[in-house]
């Protein structure tokens, strides 16, 4: 801002902005900067001019950079960048502002990390096709759609008239579980399902901010704690884990197993929903469970026909990419 108001001082497109002023306002806002800079990331901070090829919006690039680092895959941050603009175009041109952004965003994280494009599609891109956020700009892959949504009817009305009024019964529900005492509780409720309880009875903590670390010569950086291992032909998956850990599945002599049946999870994230009980039948490519991941709903869905035997989490439970959640047999 003040290298544009001191370019053009005595020109015809002269701001008028006071310069003095801004030094103020922007020595205010460098103790801002220093008190957060243990989470922000200096590739979000950085001047890039790539984001006129990308169309990228500052927000939209920073959120970007803070999901990789989530799923551990910051390594992956410029095939991101190559693939948005390929999913823009299957999803007919959405614009890049909230919520389309990120959904366009974390659609291209997926195909990215899932090593096949749309092997995973998070149920914001199901109702995106579906016409659930309106109609797209352009016309949508329609091959895409129809591998997305099926024999799914898409809808033209405005998407509103298709909702049940719903803030009536999450009101009365927080009320009679005492975490709601007014309307502002109950939209928090009705737009936070699994985390509102916890934040309206004031059990969630706060972020602790640390500063931000500096590493010594002598210190490792960044060494890879999971590799893929090709043993005469066939790829293995090797995890290293600190000694003494246990992981479901693993045998009492201390050498992993993997769990027979177990379905795992594909990315870092958060259990909101369970579709299944122990003891249930399940058929291949039936929902088991939802997963909140990089702000988007992902279904996991069954590999296989079977029946629930064992499961591992419950809603609310963190997880990681690779961690059991059931076993299906």
């Amino acid at each position: 801002t003040e290298s544009m108001v001191a370019a053009l001082q005595g020109t015809e497109f002269d701001t008028g902005l006071d310069l003095k002023l801004l030094t103020s306002i922007k020595k205010y806002f460098e103790d801002i900067k220093e008190k957060y800079l243990g989470i922000l990331d200096p590739i979000s901070t950085s001047i890039d001019a790539d984001v006129l090829l990308y169309q990228i919006p500052g927000g939209m690039l920073s959120n970007l950079i803070s999901q990789l680092k989530e799923q551990n895959a910051l390594d992956r941050y410029n095939d991101v960048l190559d693939e948005m603009p390929r999913v823009r175009k299957d999803m007919g041109y959405p614009p890049l502002v909230t919520p389309t952004s990120q959904i366009v965003g974390i659609q291209s994280v997926m195909n990215v990390l899932g090593g096949e494009r749309y092997k995973t599609v998070s149920n914001e891109v199901k109702d995106y096709m579906k016409g659930m956020y309106g109609k797209s700009p352009a016309p949508v892959n329609e091959e895409l759609s129809k591998k997305i949504l099926g024999d799914e009817e898409i809808i033209t009305c405005r998407p509103a008239d298709l909702l049940e009024p719903e803030f009536d019964k999450f009101k009365s529900e927080g009320e009679e579980k005492g975490f709601v005492k007014s309307d502002e509780d109950a939209l928090t409720y009705a737009l936070y399902p699994p985390i509102a309880p916890k934040f309206l009875k004031g059990e969630a903590e706060e972020e602790e901010l640390k500063a931000p670390h500096a590493f010594s010569e002598d210190e490792a950086i960044g060494i890879p704690t999971q590799y893929n291992v090709e043993v005469d032909g066939d790829m293995f998956e090797v995890k290293i884990m600190p000694t003494g850990y246990m992981e479901i599945g693993e045998a009492d002599n201390g050498n992993f197993h993997p769990v027979e049946g177990g379905v795992t999870s594909s990315m870092n994230g958060m259990v909101i929903k369970l579709k299944v009980n122990v003891g249930d039948k399940v058929t291949k490519g039936s929902t088991i469970c939802v997963l909140e991941a990089m702000k988007m709903e992902n279904d996991i869905q069954s590999e296989v026909d079977g029946v629930v035997e064992e499961i591992f989490v419950e809603p609310g439970d963190a997880v990681n990419a690779g961690d059991t959640l059931m076993v299906i047999k």
